[in-house]
């Protein structure tokens, strides 16, 4: 397409640009007046289907601008991003949009019971290890008003967004070119580090750090490749980003050092090794702001914080101790979670393979593009136009080599899913590097073919990603899950059991839930009491003879449609909740619709 038509254009893209705009209000709207009246098994499901055809129609509008020939600067590029910006904002708050009271289980609960407390000042957030999105949660409560159960669910928008402006701003300090931004922008949009097996879309302080790795990256990328005459104040913007995430996770820091100590080791002796020392690679290399200093700052904040906090002895002692006891003897339990899921997918009927696609297909994607522009870089030297491309590639693939250490560590040891948090890390930068890729190979293919036939195809591509990808953000029974929905009934139907067993009398419920509902309710720093849980076997024998004292036993709604839509059976039947109403030794004593108590009579 010629300049000249190009430019008149603009007056239909800015047409169309504000259908985009009118079509993600009119969504946002339909979402806002369609609020959840009970607990929702699926948001995907449960949101009305003109909610997606809105959202879709303004992101497909975003994609074609974002990928159309500009002549006007990036004018309408930028609106077009920015377009897609509205469209996730509104994706990640849906909940919120949708009127949740609350949207997380597990730890997101216990989370909301730490905010609580030191909104009442019963939690000092100095006594925590990571207290970053508590703080921030409860400052935005008192600052805009918003319950605290908003306002943490806002804190993971903002995360959100922090991750979809810092990937594209990333990308462009090593590209500086619109298109380069653009792309990577929607590989933002993947959301690629949230997987739900362990990062979430619901408040978890290891996801939301994960996310605002991106800032990290991006001082970090502005810092090495900035000219020493204009570098002045970003060791500072480094240094405070460093302190604040060592409060936000200190864990995440760990791995913040991991990538830095690595960029340290390229940065003192890639010049100097014979083989590669008069590349341009290692003048480029050279030619980069050291970071010794800053990485031994940002040790010393990471110590100074987590030394106060049995960081050592705890988490990091049992993770290397475990992960060295594999290695050493091959005793462990390496990988058990996956084993354990994959086995259960199977027992109904699913596919390790299906399930993959389903979850895993856009990371599979932009994983190849990746390494094949760290593979074009070490083999051939020099990618593309830009001089700090081969450089910054090999920075980043030394933090994508330390983290993988760690991921192995991790799988090796006692501590559960957590290498699956550090992919959600590498997908960082695997999505910058990706992009790269993609923006060379763009720019390569449209020399030999019609740049508008390319810039289609990259449109069609992205609009297949983005649909796998973010059909797989929120859990639910398409990924053999449930959405975390926890309802206002929810809510109030386990402080009411609560109340009614008093401190003497100990909850039991499905996976764990009463712990969580204690520290939501509760708000203490630790959990103040222990509750039981149910197991099939708590059905085979009767919970009365399982038991053996009298409790209470709390079944929700959630735990039902969770193990009969989602699990489809595969530990409880339908007869086994239908029989808990005729049981000899349960009395029904509190049921609102959404959550039954019944008190577990052991001699009945």
């Amino acid at each position: 397409m010629s300049s000249h038509a190009a430019g008149s254009d603009e007056p239909i893209r800015k047409l169309i640009l504000t259908g985009g705009f009118l079509a993600v209000t009119v969504g946002a709207f339909v979402a806002h007046t369609s609020p959840a009246a009970g607990y929702e098994l699926s948001i995907y499901a449960s949101t009305p289907t003109a909610v997606w055809f809105g959202l879709a129609a303004a992101m497909l509008v975003s994609l074609a601008v974002a990928f159309a020939p500009a002549t006007d600067g990036s004018r309408t590029r930028s609106i077009a991003l920015v377009l897609g910006g509205l469209v996730m904002a509104v994706f990640a708050g849906l909940p919120i949009v949708r009127g949740y009271h609350f949207y997380g289980h597990h730890d997101a609960l216990t989370h909301l019971g730490w905010a609580r407390g030191i909104a009442e000042g019963s939690i000092s957030p100095f006594d925590l290890l990571y207290p970053g999105i508590h703080t921030v949660s409860v400052f935005v409560n008192a600052v805009v008003g918003i319950p605290i159960t908003r306002a943490l669910l806002l804190v993971g928008v903002f995360s959100t967004i922090a991750f979809a402006v810092f990937v594209p701003l990333s990308v462009g300090t090593i590209v500086p070119d619109s298109l380069a931004v653009s792309i990577a922008t929607f590989g933002a949009f993947l959301l690629l580090p949230v997987t739900t097996i362990s990062t979430f879309m619901h408040p978890h302080a290891m996801t939301q750090t994960i996310l605002l790795f991106a800032l990290f990256v991006f001082v970090l990328l502005k810092y090495v490749t900035a000219d020493e005459r204009r570098s002045a104040g970003l060791p500072m913007l480094v240094a405070v980003v460093a302190i604040a995430a060592v409060v936000y996770h200190p864990q995440y820091v760990a791995h913040m050092l991991v990538v830095m100590v690595g960029i340290c080791v390229i940065q003192l002796f890639f010049p100097r090794l014979p083989l590669v020392s008069r590349t341009k690679i290692a003048r480029q290399v050279a030619g980069h702001q050291r970071l010794y200093g800053l990485t031994l700052f940002v040790l010393g904040a990471f110590l100074l914080w987590s030394a106060n906090h049995g960081f050592f002895s705890g988490f990091a002692g049992r993770a290397i101790t475990s992960a060295l006891e594999y290695i050493l003897t091959g005793s462990g339990q390496a990988g058990a979670s996956i084993v354990a899921q994959g086995g259960s997918v199977l027992s109904i009927g699913g596919s390790l393979t299906e399930v993959f696609l389903k979850l895993f297909f856009a990371h599979l994607v932009v994983t190849v593009l990746a390494t094949a522009l760290i593979a074009t870089v070490f083999l051939v030297g020099r990618p593309a136009r830009f001089p700090d491309v081969p450089a910054t590639t090999v920075y980043l693939a030394t933090g994508l080599a330390g983290l993988s250490a760690l991921f192995v560590v991790y799988f090796a040891s006692v501590t559960s899913e957590m290498y699956f948090r550090v992919f959600g890390l590498m997908m960082v930068f695997a999505v910058i590097l990706a992009s790269i890729a993609f923006h060379t190979t763009v720019r390569s293919l449209s020399a030999r073919i019609s740049p508008p036939t390319i810039r289609t195809v990259a449109v069609g591509i992205f609009a297949i990603l983005l649909i796998t990808s973010l059909a797989a953000v929120y859990a639910s029974p398409y990924t053999y899950g449930q959405t975390h929905h926890v309802s206002q009934a929810q809510m109030h139907g386990y402080e009411t059991s609560f109340a009614n067993a008093g401190e003497e009398v100990e909850l039991a419920g499905f996976r764990g839930s009463p712990n969580r509902f204690a520290d939501a309710i509760f708000a203490a720093e630790t959990r103040t009491n222990e509750h039981a849980s149910v197991s099939p076997e708590t059905f085979e024998q009767g919970p009365g003879e399982y038991y053996g004292i009298e409790q209470y036993l709390v079944v929700s709604q959630v735990d039902q449609e969770r193990e009969l839509i989602s699990y489809q059976g595969l530990l409880y039947s339908e007869y086994d909740f239908d029989s808990l109403d005729d049981r000899r030794d349960l009395d029904r004593v509190h049921a609102n619709g959404e959550v039954t108590t019944y008190r577990v009579n052991p001699g009945a």
